[in-house]
Order: C-alpha cells, then structure tokens, then sequence
C-alpha cells in the first residue's frame, strides 16, 4: 500500500473518525470485502470494539481490500491532508456549498481533520470532492506539451453534447491503450483559460504478496489525471499527464469535439513555440531584460545545456557528437559554460540545447517567490504555472524566446 495511505488509516485516525463516515465508505464495497464484518458499526454499545475492527482490518493482508476500496482510501488520502483541505474548501466556495464543521462527541475538533474533512466530502458532496481532486492534479503538472492552433479567437463549445463526445472518444482512446473505458472529464473557467482535468484508469499493476507462508498474485488499476487548457484568444492548448505519443491525439479530439474544427492543432508549425535563437546570437554574456516588470527582482541563468553538432561523415545528416552541460545556482551558468569552452563561440557548430532560469518575484514580505523555468525549444517550458504563469510567459517574449507567430505567417504567406 502507498506510503500516504497507510498514513491515513494510523490508530489516530481510525480511534476519532466518525464511525457512521467509515460505516458508509465500506457499505459502498460490501460485496467485495473480505475479513470485516460490518455490523460492527450497528453496536453502539461496542465502539470501541468496532474502532479495533477496523484497525486491525486496515492492518491485515492487502489482498482483502477490495480494488474499490484501495482507489477510494487513495483518491481520499491525497486530500487528506492540510493543502488538500485548503483545495476543498476553495472548490466548496466556488459550487456555493457550506461546509459547516461537526460539533458531535467530546473532541468536536476532531472532526476538523483535514482526513475526516476529505472523508466526509467524498461521501456527501462528491461534486466538491472531484473537483478538488481535479485541482490537485492540476497543480501537480508542470510538464505540458503546447499546441498553437491554425486561427485565434476560436471559442471553444461548451454544451452537453459536446462534453458527452469528447468523454467518450477520450475513454476510447484510453480503452485502446489498455487503461479501461473509465474516463471523466471535469470543465472549468480559469480567467481566460477553459481547463479540462480528465480522469481516467492506469495500465494493470500485478504484483506478489505473501500472507502466512504463501504467495499470491493481486491485480488493481490506479487512477490517472490527464490535464488540458485552452485558451481561445491565442489559440493555444496545453497537454499534460498524457504519454507523448497519445498527445496529438488527445488535442485532435478537442479540435474535433470541443473547438468543431478537425485538424486545428495539426499545422506544421503547431508545436513550433519557443526559440533560444536571442541567446544564440548574444553568446555567453546574454542576460534577460526585466525592466520592464518591477516586480521582477532578479533572473538568473542557473543551468545550460550546449550540443556540439555537425554532419555525420557516413550519412551527411546533422548530429549531436556530444554536450557539455554547466549548472550555477548563484551567478550565471551561461557564463560558467563559457568558461568550459572557451575561445568558441555560440553559432552553427555549438547549439544551445535549452536554459533554465530562476525568476525572482517581489512578494511584499522579507523573501521573494522564486520560480524555476526550463526552455527547451521548439515546444516546452515546463514551469509551476498556477502563479505568475503571464509575467513569465512576458519575460520570455520580451526577451525574444517566444516565436513570433504573426511573423511567422507571414513569411508562409510571402512564400
């Protein structure tokens, strides 16, 4: 079982929480549960008894949790906790729903557990729960793959139809990669952006245990999060949590569903985003302008990688013989990398492979909020992008690492 889970069933947890919240998470499963027996919970004279039930129950051999259980103890777990409790409460607020704390038993303030909190959403507001769960897996992605599409100012169709056939051609898709037909979809409006957090099953996990001398075999299928946003005065879409083969697909299906205009996302130029051409022609004493943004402290260049090419002898193509990468977590790795080749110079034969940077944000207090980017062009920054993602995103074309994309179209056009 996950580290996390375990942490969540300790004695504490099982000797406060409400025992009718337990009593209804294991009916959901009576079915399939095995070693527990759930008129326990119907004795209110023997509470303690069911408490030392349910503990040594969780404490037992893996293989008698039901597979339902195990997601729903995981699914439960990743909120339960202070940051969880947080997300809830904001995605409560969002759905206009109270969440009044319980004030029953001696220790009312047990019922404040972020554990008992997620425990108690998941049974009566699933609503909340899930969209909570979707944040969660939204803040946790920071790899995306972008998309720019043919057109800006596409809006994207939100009816129930829609919704209904981009699910179910996304749980096709997941079907056909043996993850089952288990998909859902959650749709929100961040400011300009409309983001999608899809849900959707894992491949099959099979694994031993071993209980009392003897070795079986188990099976379960985890859940997974698939992230998308679409911002429609740019055009562009962001893809993460999806393997790298499915994610065209994954932006195909959205073009086709959601945007009505098939192939959108499939222009040649579609993922040709980011460039590192700026620091190319300025060489190792390139530093980023930020004067623009008073906010902005500092941004230092704190890793660099730069590949020495040239065409292969055998075949004429263009290869990378080798790269020579330099880190710098106080000055300028640019800088450091000079350094270690020096007397070249940045040009056709020595490419920069990509840069990360540190952005220092001004936050009103004794320590600024710093953000760390990697830019390895032509299609990924992968950043936190839940804060500053538009001051960055400024920085980065302010300083020339954002393809022009009307220029762009233009040079097509003239051709």
């Amino acid at each position: 079982m996950a580290k996390n889970l375990k942490k969540f069933v300790n004695p504490k947890f099982t000797r406060t929480v409400d025992l009718g919240l337990l009593s209804r998470l294991f009916e959901r499963h009576r079915d399939v549960l095995n070693g527990l027996d759930l008129g326990i919970f119907r004795d209110e004279a023997a509470q303690d008894d069911a408490r030392s039930a349910v503990q040594d129950f969780f404490a037992g051999p893996e293989e008698n949790y039901p597979e339902g259980l195990v997601a729903d103890l995981h699914r439960i777990a990743e909120l339960g906790n202070a940051a969880g409790l947080d997300i809830i409460l904001q995605q409560a607020a969002r759905l206009g729903i109270r969440l009044t704390p319980e004030a029953n038993g001696d220790e009312p303030e047990t019922h404040q557990d972020p554990k008992h909190v997620a425990l108690c959403v998941f049974l009566d507001h699933p609503d909340v729960f899930d969209a909570a769960s979707d944040m969660m897996a939204l803040m946790a992605r920071t790899s995306l793959a972008e998309f720019v599409g043919r057109d800006e100012g596409v809006e994207a169709i939100m009816d129930d139809r829609a919704k209904a056939e981009f699910e179910t051609a996304a749980a096709a898709m997941f079907e056909q990669d043996l993850r089952s037909n288990y998909c859902r979809a959650g749709w929100y409006d961040d400011a300009d952006e409309l983001v999608l957090v899809i849900e959707h099953g894992s491949p099959i996990t099979t694994t031993d245990v071993v209980q009392k001398d003897q070795k079986r075999v188990i099976s379960f299928r985890a859940a997974e999060h698939a992230v998308l946003s679409y911002n429609s005065t740019t055009g562009l879409l962001k893809i993460g949590g999806v393997a790298k083969a499915r994610r065209g697909d994954l932006a195909e299906l959205f073009a086709d569903k959601v945007l009505g205009k098939p192939e959108f996302f499939a222009g040649d130029d579609a993922q040709n985003l980011y460039t590192l051409d700026p620091v190319q022609r300025a060489g190792f004493g390139f530093a980023f302008n930020h004067d623009f943004d008073p906010g902005i402290q500092r941004v230092q260049i704190t890793e660099v990688q730069v590949d020495r090419v040239g065409a292969d002898p055998k075949t004429g193509e263009t290869r990378t013989f080798y790269s020579y990468v330099a880190r710098d977590g106080r000055d300028n790795a640019l800088v450091r990398l000079g350094e270690m080749v020096r007397g070249t110079r940045l040009g056709s034969d020595w490419r920069l492979n990509y840069i990360v940077i540190r952005v220092h944000f001004a936050t009103g207090g004794k320590s600024a909020k710093k953000v760390t980017v990697k830019l390895k062009p032509p299609a990924h920054a992968m950043f936190k992008r839940q804060q500053f993602e538009g001051r960055i995103m400024t920085l980065l074309r302010r300083n020339g690492l954002l393809n022009d994309r009307d220029a762009a179209q233009a040079a097509v056009a003239a051709e």
